[in-house]
């Protein structure tokens, strides 16, 4: 199969090793342990630029991430913007996916539970994170859910791969006022799907397998260590 991949001008500015940690989430024969190790290091990495290019210390930062990403990428970019200075709060939702009315283009992702940190007063930067963001019916559900009370001044889309023409149908879901708000923050462009519907080489498949989750019903049985050890944190 053919496809094109282009890498961001933030992956200009990246570290090589991130690089190379994105590239290993291709291979699909990457066994989840080492699979779970790339996408913390690509997630760290985003943070980092994101953490330089926005200078975060000081400031707010709300992250919304998925359940399957909490341990992994939204991990690895946390930390880096706890190590740039960044006051952040969590939340993380359980989505469970599915074709709406029979339509095999229509998703839905329904929010099944979900684990949600105070939002601060004064929010500068509301950051959804993806591991791949391909139909973007996870981020605009999780998105929607939190601007029904959070105002943040920027909203920031954080994934490691996206694939062409998602940002287009994520801003069709959007007034003009908030899509004036969006920048991304990715490292690579793809343009070609599967016959499965997942993106090539995308992050080397469905996110749910390659970290060792038993498909939508694992994944969504699963509780964070990422989140465990905020909760411990705040009792």
């Amino acid at each position: 199969m053919s496809y094109t991949r282009t890498l961001s001008e933030l992956a200009s500015t990246a570290e090589a090793s991130a690089i190379n940690a994105l590239t290993q989430l291709a291979d699909e024969t990457l066994p989840p342990e080492a699979y779970g190790r790339a996408m913390r290091a690509v997630g760290h990495e985003l943070g980092r630029c994101f953490a330089r290019d926005v200078g975060v210390s000081g400031k707010n930062v709300y992250l919304a991430v998925t359940v399957e990403d909490a341990d992994y990428l939204a991990a690895g970019i946390a930390a880096a913007l706890v190590e740039a200075g960044a006051k952040i709060a969590v939340a993380c939702f359980w989505n469970t996916r599915k074709k709406a009315g029979g339509y095999k283009w229509l998703d839905v992702a329904t929010i099944v539970n979900e684990y949600r940190e105070p939002m601060p007063e004064h929010l500068e930067h509301l950051v959804v994170v993806k591991s791949i963001i391909s139909g973007a019916c996870v981020v605009k559900t999780n998105l929607m859910h939190l601007l029904e009370t959070a105002q943040p001044e920027q909203i920031d889309i954080m994934a490691p791969v996206v694939l062409e023409g998602a940002e287009d149908r994520l801003a069709s879901e959007f007034d003009p006022d908030t899509v004036s708000k969006f920048r991304y923050w990715l490292l690579a462009k793809d343009d070609t799907k599967d016959d499965t519907g997942n993106v090539v080489p995308g992050i080397g498949g469905e996110v749910y397998g390659r970290l060792g989750f038993d498909g939508q019903q694992g994944k969504n049985a699963h509780f964070p260590e990422f989140i465990k050890e905020r909760v411990a944190a705040r009792l």
